[in-house]
């Protein structure tokens, strides 16, 4: 059986800075919770050890398709087969990310479900904004400083 969710958030922050983050796949476990750590491989794959309802799984997750700026998608190898796509829309405050992830579950639970994800996206959103105020406020795409 294939579970399904989506999650999205609007980030102060431009979005060559959202999606850089994004792209600091081994600082995830810093907001998604259920993470608990990645080690990037090469540019494409690396190893994922993650804690669902108290279970411990490892896998290779593969990037598939990447456009800068705009998406990222990725699948898994072994272990738990899910893949997923983010995406990066500018607006005019910021930039507007979209998470959706597909896994095959055992009908036990999901893997996560949209409410975990809306709170890691929000943890996210605070990591991006509060790095922004540091320097002094990052330019959005349609500030001119």
């Amino acid at each position: 059986m294939t579970t399904a969710m989506i999650a999205e958030i609007d980030v102060e922050a431009p979005i060559a800075e959202v999606y850089r983050q994004w792209t600091r796949v081994e600082t995830f476990p810093e907001y998604l919770e259920a993470v608990r750590s990645v080690r990037r491989i090469d540019d494409v794959r690396s190893r994922w050890s993650v804690s669902i309802g108290g279970v411990v799984e490892e896998f290779y997750a593969d990037v598939v398709d990447q456009v800068a700026e705009e998406h990222i998608s990725w699948q898994s190898t072994d272990g738990v087969l899910h893949d997923g796509r983010v995406d990066f829309e500018p607006t005019e405050d910021g930039t507007h990310v979209r998470l959706r992830m597909a896994w095959e579950s055992d009908g036990a639970g999901g893997r996560m479900d949209s409410a975990q994800a809306e709170h890691d996206l929000a943890r996210f959103k605070e990591l991006i904004e509060a790095r922004a105020s540091s320097v002094g406020g990052a330019p959005t795409r349609h500030d001119p400083r």
